[in-house]
This record gives structure tokens, C-alpha cells and sequence, in this order.
């Protein structure tokens, strides 16, 4: 028993290092796009086309990276992903061009989905039978932490130094990781002639978010179900609002801020996603997940309009909390949904890849749009308007998940 519950914790530990990691990356384009358009001269529609670029290869990745781990495994191939990852930032900061950019920004989203989207859940669903939604929670949390993390790292070395040395700096890191993870990760419990962690164990009040359904279904036949198709609508919605965190730093600028205020309200955005995801998997079983999607997405938008009626730099942190707050429940909801509906199919990995995929793909014009309502307009207000009806469908798709259940 100890050795079981132990094995399983440090597979949970480490994929706590590699979403953290994963998340100085994903949590942090805002503090980049400005010095990287500065010193290229370009628009910021045009980098921020980039992380539109990486977000749609990211999706895009799914079912091939479901392929890849299926024939291989998961110890054998994150280790890879990583240290592709640190090559791919160090080449990155030598770039002088746009065009390198756009390729590497593609290449690193294939990269990122191993950590972001994929390593979670299948862990998770190999590792554990209780404590899902806890355990879940408890890695992604580390995303945000992450964000916290490198934001405020990243934007002083980007100052004190360059965005070229803030790349360098992260590439160390994930070479070192890569090395970790090949040493310890285990992908599944029968390698060590162990049972998963709570194997036999009655459903208790967590049953609610702990259930597993879908068992028999193939991946085509799921793909004709409705609630498939809800699971991509909300995800989408909540991604396209994502796709705001990389314009954080330049809405503060555009409300005539110093950039400071931007790289403050960028960390801010990621602890409001620390508390939201701290705090979700005891919502989820006190309140419901239903309740607790409709909670969170009205804390978001009460936070876009505070930056919408303020407009100072109140309106502007309190957006950036209560927004992270808000999209930071997604990465916790989408395993609990997939999970509960699809979990028991010998096709679970490749149905949670082709929704994010999917998701993905319709959610790719954020930042894109983003951008280019700036460089339009000056102003971020249509974008924050679109943001508040999207967080509302989000909310309804997520009611109809549930019922499917």
C-alpha cells in the first residue's frame, strides 16, 4: 500500500515540474510580444500571429501525439519533447526575422501539447481511481504557478537584459527537466507490478467528479454524439478567451500604463488562475461542476467589466484576476468532462486528443484577432465584448456535458 501510494504521488510530482515548466511558456507570451515587436520592428498583429500559429499546431498535434505515446510510451517520449523544447527556445532567441519565428512558434506548440493537454490526463487515468478531480486540480494548478513564475522572472531579465537571454535562461531548465523525467516517470502501474492508486475502493462523495463512463465506446462512435460536440464548445469558447492572455501587457499600455503595470497585471492573470484551480476541485464537489463553470465564467466577466467601466489601473488588475480566475478552471474542467464521459473507452487518449484538437482549431484566431483589433482600433474594447458572450455560451455548453453524463 505505501509503495503504491508512493509511486503514484511522484508521477503526479513530476508532471506538477512539467506542467510548471510547460507554464512559463504558455503563461508568458505577453511579457515577450512587446520587446520581440520592438526590437524587430513589426506590428503586433504580426507577433502575435505567431502564438496564433503555435496554438493552431498545438491542436492540430493531438492525434499524433496520442499515436506516438500509444506506440511508444510516455517516459521515452516527453524526455524528447523537452529537450526539443530547449533547443527550439535557444534557436529561438537567435532569430532576427519574423518568418523563423512563426516556424519555431509552431514547432514549440507541438512540444507544449505533450505537457499542457496530454501528459495530465494520461496519467492521471492510468495512476489513480479516487481523488481524480483533486489530483487533476493539483497538477494543473502548477501551470499557473508557472505563469506567476515566469512572468515576473522573464520580464526582468527581458529588462535588465533581453527577451534573447529570457529564452536562453528557460532552455537550461528544460534540458534538465528532460533528464528528470527519463530518470522517474512511470507510465503506468503494471511496469512496477502495482495496482493504480485507490484500485477497489468504494465511490464516496466524490463520486460526482471521480465517475467514469464510456466504456465499450469506440472513438467513431463517440464522434456521433452530442456531447462530444458540447465538450468542443466549451473548451473553444473558454480557449478563444485564452487567447487574450497574450495582449495583457499591451492593454495596459493602451490605456496609456507604464509597461510595468502590464507585466504586474500578466502576473496577476496567472494567480487568479492559481486560486481557481486551488480552489475548484472542492467546489466541484461542493457546488457541482455545473455550478462551479457558471461561477467561475461570472467572475471573468465581471472582471472584464471592471476594465471596461474603469479604465485605469484598478479596472486593469482586477480584469487580470479575476480573468485568469476565470479561463484558469478550463485545463481542470476538460479531464473531469472527457474523463467522466469517455474515461472507460479503450479510445479515451485518442477521444481527449481529437477534442482538443478541435477545440483548438476553432479557438486559433484569438490572439490573431487580438492583435489585429489593436493595431485597427487602439483599443482592446471589442475583443473584452466578444469575451463576455463567450464565457456565457461556455457556461451553457458545459450544463449540457453534464446532463449527457
Amino acid at each position: 500500500m505505501k509503495k503504491r501510494l508512493y509511486y503514484a504521488w511522484v508521477n503526479a510530482a513530476l508532471c506538477v515540474l512539467v506542467v510548471f515548466f510547460c507554464g512559463t511558456i504558455s503563461q508568458t507570451y505577453g511579457v515577450f510580444l512587446p520587446a520581440i515587436s520592438e526590437d524587430l520592428k513589426i506590428s503586433m498583429s504580426q507577433i502575435s500571429a505567431a502564438v496564433t500559429v503555435l496554438n493552431a499546431v498545438m491542436a492540430v498535434c493531438g492525434p499524433l501525439a496520442a499515436s506516438v505515446v500509444e506506440k511508444s510510451n510516455m517516459r521515452k517520449t516527453l524526455p524528447v519533447v523537452l529537450a526539443c523544447l530547449a533547443v527550439i527556445l535557444i534557436m529561438l532567441a537567435g532569430c532576427h526575422h519574423v518568418l523563423p519565428i512563426y516556424i519555431l512558434y509552431a514547432l514549440c506548440g507541438c512540444c507544449l501539447y505533450f505537457g499542457l493537454f496530454f501528459l495530465c490526463p494520461y496519467i492521471v487515468n492510468k495512476w489513480f481511481r479516487v481523488r481524480v478531480a483533486e489530483t487533476i486540480a493539483f497538477i494543473i494548478t502548477s501551470m499557473a504557478v508557472g505563469g506567476v513564475a515566469g512572468n515576473l522572472v522573464l520580464s526582468y531579465l527581458i529588462d535588465r537584459y533581453s527577451w534573447r537571454i529570457a529564452y536562453r535562461t528557460e532552455a537550461c531548465f528544460f534540458f534538465l527537466l528532460a533528464l528528470l523525467i527519463a530518470l522517474l516517470l512511470r507510465d503506468r502501474p503494471e511496469e512496477m507490478g502495482l495496482e493504480p492508486y485507490g484500485s477497489g475502493q468504494e465511490e464516496e462523495k466524490t463520486a460526482q467528479t471521480d465517475r467514469v463512463g464510456g466504456e465499450g465506446l469506440t472513438l467513431r462512435q463517440v464522434m456521433g454524439l452530442p456531447a462530444f460536440y458540447f465538450i468542443i464548445l466549451y473548451v473553444a469558447a473558454m480557449q478563444f478567451c485564452v487567447g487574450m492572455q497574450s495582449q495583457i501587457p499591451t492593454l495596459g499600455i493602451s490605456m496609456g500604463l507604464a509597461a510595468v503595470c502590464g507585466a504586474a497585471a500578466a502576473s496577476l492573470n496567472s494567480l487568479g488562475g492559481i486560486f481557481a484551480k486551488a480552489f475548484l476541485s472542492v467546489l466541484n464537489v461542493k457546488m457541482g461542476v455545473v455550478k462551479s463553470v457558471v461561477f467561475y465564467n461570472l467572475a471573468g466577466i465581471l472582471g472584464i467589466c471592471s476594465v471596461l467601466y474603469l479604465k485605469n489601473k484598478t479596472g486593469l488588475y482586477l480584469f487580470a484576476l479575476l480573468f485568469g480566475f476565470a479561463i484558469g478552471s478550463t485545463t481542470v474542467q476538460l479531464p473531469l468532462f472527457s474523463n467522466r464521459l469517455f474515461g472507460a473507452s479503450a479510445d479515451y487518449n485518442k477521444i481527449h486528443a481529437r477534442i482538443v484538437m478541435i477545440s483548438g482549431l476553432l479557438a486559433t484566431p484569438s490572439a490573431l484577432l487580438a492583435g489585429a483589433v489593436y493595431d485597427a482600433t487602439g483599443s482592446y474594447c471589442g475583443m473584452l465584448c466578444l469575451m463576455i458572450l463567450l464565457l456565457a455560451v461556455a457556461a451553457v455548453m458545459a450544463r449540457k456535458v453534464w446532463k449527457s453524463a
